[in-house]
């Protein structure tokens, strides 16, 4: 507990005893039959103690001051929901349709966020609904004119000589034949398969850009920022938009946008989604119907607290798919808790709950369980470490071209070798329906009459957290007859197409493959691929592309071949003298900065083991590369701080310790450092790395206190009661000598460069001052004390007035620590005054 908080005691607060009598003695309460309570206080004889020093305004001119940083993912300051409310057609709804949804940057051709999918059932097969329909919600940077919700619908495959769709666009007659109700209801009851009906876009914030992209008839943007509610309907100049609003745009609960799209684009054949801003593409008649969407700015600070608790990784479930083979590989990752995976989670939740109690009633509301949370692709370039867990691949079939027309649609699964062919797939496919169970399999939509089938699908695959070279997907190629029938029509399989994930897993242009006409064992072989027919004489007729996304699968190889070595040097699987570990740590400091920052906590926690335990090679090793990387990080600071706000957030929120798993880091921390204080200290050639290391002690000073303050929370975790503060943890002699010639040799650090009049003394001054008023909480004070009799000793004899300063700074640091009380003075300037004798 803080002095501070301490001194904000009410009187309420003060119990009867402990409150002074005129006789400098408890005083006695009367007690008898015949008369009440009653009390007597006269005046005390000491005055009460009031702090006459502001020491707040203190703290803000002490140079090196602390800034904490705040646990936030990114600064995203827009989080937009998207609610889909009703789809109807003129026609009349007699089937069921499905869609997605997605952001999409119409000038960079770019998909910015996954699919969000929906259906609309017709009511007469609909269950009854529910008052928390699902929403959709996508998290922007910032406000951008070229960001749209690209919306593709789709339905049932059409029947061979049947009702086509185009009934939903023709303008005679206008409503549906009781045939043609009848033949719609039937046909979609046995049909599994879909194709692709309309699409549309609504630009969010620029009205502008409608007529040029999505047709006469666009819908006006519901998010523009310079709409108001007193002038939403003068900007809406579209005749067959309607946007209503109830409450203040840009504010949750009720200020949602109802916008209605009446210029779905009907399409007459399968595309490509980059097919759809091609001038040259096939328009037909747009559909006549309607579709409604409700659209919310949400509460940018509910930010952190929906990506934390309601997806776990940005991924919606994607932890649970395979929690338990995480749970080894997460030991690399930042946790909090102390029992990995699964506290983790926990830890989230509480946090959450923390957070929701200190939201308003209106802000609650706008957290809902069963929001689907649209994973950001950006999140994979941006220069921030990850936060999260997410490890999966989106998978985008795009053509194949055959010889003869077929109705076409493509099977994916991700099978774990090629040894048995009928052996099932692994359960690894995300379903389209919100909050199932993954799946063996998923299918695209069906591609109708075409000889080069196009598709838009969006397969997402959870990926194992780590993976052999004979792990692949498998995409299967079907036919499917679609004439009527009294049972779902049975798909012909014409071929299989492979992509190993080891070979193209990092590919990020499209990717051609073979059809082959049917599958043998050990078809990834060699051996096996000399027995393969291939449809089209082995060309290259199959074309898809594919995102990997993972916190866990580092693009960089170098860092890949790192987590590589990392694992069999922990594991016992590598050579003892460790030169393949040697030389991954070395390589680390050629990494590309945005790799290396978004992998920065598990690298950082494995560097920290390896100088814990690694062995004397391996530990220098790893702290020199330690030292490269954190100052290469704190050279990417935008705002030029001295400490870079990556790295305080990893010590203050992401470091653990490794939960108790493996020894502290401080005893190995401190005893390389020391013996590299120690070299420099005699004189030995250590290189520009010290200066590096003396810019970046700070970092490594709150690192030692933070692995000795979770070794002493852990020490005392059930013997302390609850509620009674953890009493002093006293460090062995070893370490504590240690500690004591480390701070000896920065403490010479500082005064040869005092002499010299570098800005670094002043920092490391700070830093030092900051590392004894931080272990007072931890460690026991006389240990402390020690430190700082060792300082005073060392500057005792130096009169110059930078110095001065310099003590001055330091003890206005150790004395703002709660072991130190404040003693009433006449004026703060004698106290300063005071001070500066010391």
């Amino acid at each position: 507990m803080r002095l501070a908080a301490a001194r904000q005691t009410s009187t309420e607060d003060i119990s009867v005893d402990e409150m002074p009598s005129a006789s400098d003695s408890p005083f006695e309460v009367a007690t008898s039959a015949d008369s009440s309570p009653s009390k007597y206080l006269g005046s005390s004889p000491l005055p009460a103690y009031e702090p006459a020093f502001d020491w707040e305004s203190e703290r803000s001119m002490i140079f090196g001051q602390r800034v904490p940083e705040s646990h936030e993912l990114h600064g995203s300051g827009l989080k937009i929901s998207v609610k889909v409310l009703s789809l109807s057609f003129q026609a009349g709804l007699v089937e069921p349709f499905y869609g997605t949804i997605c952001l999409y940057n119409r000038e960079r051709r770019d998909k910015l966020s996954e699919d969000y999918i929906f259906s609309v059932v017709p009511t007469e097969v609909q269950e009854a609904k529910t008052s928390n329909e699902p929403r959709g919600i996508f998290y922007l940077d910032a406000p951008s004119a070229s960001i749209c919700l690209l919306i593709q619908l789709e339905k049932p495959a059409t029947e061979e000589g049947g009702t086509t769709a185009s009934v939903y666009s023709r303008k005679e007659p206008v409503h549906l034949s009781e045939r043609e109700k009848q033949n719609l209801q039937v046909w979609s009851r046995i049909m599994p398969y879909r194709e692709s009906f309309a699409w549309a876009i609504v630009p969010l914030f620029d009205n502008s850009i409608g007529a040029s992209f999505a047709g006469s008839a666009s819908p006006s943007s519901p998010l523009t920022t310079s709409m108001s509610d007193s002038n939403l309907h003068e900007d809406v100049s579209e005749p067959t938009t309607k946007i209503t609003l109830d409450g203040k745009l840009g504010y949750s609960s009720g200020s949602s946008v109802v916008v209605e799209i009446s210029n779905l684009n009907k399409v007459k054949e399968s595309y490509t989604e980059d097919s759809l801003q091609d001038p040259k593409r096939k328009i037909d008649k747009p559909v006549r119907g309607t579709l409604r969407l409700e659209i919310e700015k949400l509460h940018a600070g509910l930010l952190d607290l929906e990506n934390a608790s309601e997806a776990d990784s940005f991924t919606n479930d994607s932890i649970d798919i395979v929690e338990g083979a995480f749970e080894s590989t997460m030991k690399k990752q930042p946790s909090n808790d102390t029992d990995g995976l699964h506290s983790s989670k926990s830890g989230q939740n509480n946090g959450s709950q923390m957070l929701k109690n200190g939201l308003k009633n209106d802000e609650i509301q706008d957290v809902r369980a069963n929001d689907f949370h649209a994973f950001d692709f950006r999140m994979t370039t941006r220069n921030e470490p990850f936060m999260h867990l997410f490890h999966c691949l989106y998978v985008y079939p795009m053509t194949d071209s055959l010889s003869q027309k077929r109705n076409l649609f493509i099977r994916i699964e991700l099978r774990k070798d090629d040894t048995d062919i009928h052996r099932p797939p692994l359960e690894a496919v995300y379903p389209r329906e919100p909050h199932a169970t993954p799946k063996k399999c998923s299918h695209t939509q069906v591609a109708v009459g075409a000889r080069v089938a196009s598709y838009h699908d969006e397969v997402k695959v959870s990926l194992p957290p780590t993976w052999t070279s004979q792990h692949h997907l498998l995409f299967i190629f079907f036919h499917v007859d679609l004439q009527t029938k009294l049972e779902a029509p049975k798909p012909v399989v014409i071929g299989y197409s492979v992509l190993p994930l080891s070979a193209h897993a990092q590919s990020k242009s499209e990717i051609s493959l073979p059809i082959m006409r049917e599958l043998i064992p050990h078809y990834l072989q060699e051996t096996g691929k000399k027995k393969l027919e291939y449809l089209e004489d082995g060309k290259n007729i199959f074309k898809l592309r594919i995102k990997l996304c993972s916190s866990l699968y580092p693009i960089s190889e170098r860092i890949r071949d790192f987590f590589l070595e990392y694992d069999r040097h922990s594991l016992r699987t590598s050579p003892p003298w460790g030169s393949e570990l040697l030389e991954a740590i070395n390589s680390l400091k050629n990494v590309d900065p945005t790799a290396l920052i978004q992998f920065l906590h598990p690298i950082l926690n494995m560097l920290l083991h390896l100088i814990g335990n690694g062995g004397e090679t391996l530990q220098v090793a790893a702290f020199r590369t330690m030292v490269n990387i954190l100052t290469r990080v704190q050279q990417e600071s935008a705002d030029d701080a001295e400490r870079n706000k990556f790295l305080v957030g990893y010590v203050d929120h992401a470091f653990d310790d490794f939960g108790g798993r493996q020894p502290p880091v401080y005893p190995g921390l401190s005893t390389v450092w020391g013996s590299l204080a120690r070299s420099k200290a005699k004189g030995y050639r250590v290189g520009p790395v010290y200066n590096d290391v003396l810019a970046m002690s700070w970092f490594f000073l709150e690192l030692i206190v933070k692995s000795m303050a979770l070794e002493q929370s852990r020490i005392f975790l059930h013997s302390v009661p609850l509620g009674e503060d953890v009493p002093p943890m006293q460090l062995k002699e070893g370490v504590f000598r240690c500690i004591m010639q480390l701070y000896d040799c920065l403490l010479t650090e500082v005064h040869d460069r005092f002499k010299k009049g570098l800005s670094l003394a002043k920092r490391l001054n700070s830093s030092l001052a900051f590392f004894c008023y931080d272990l007072l909480s931890v460690i026991e004070p006389r240990q402390v004390f020690e430190l700082v009799s060792l300082y005073l000793d060392k500057f005792s004899n130096l009169c110059q007035p930078a110095v001065h300063d310099c003590k001055l700074t330091y003890l206005q640091i150790i004395c703002d620590h709660d072991l130190f009380v404040e003693m009433p003075g006449r004026d703060p300037s004698d106290r300063t005054t005071a001070e500066r004798g010391i």
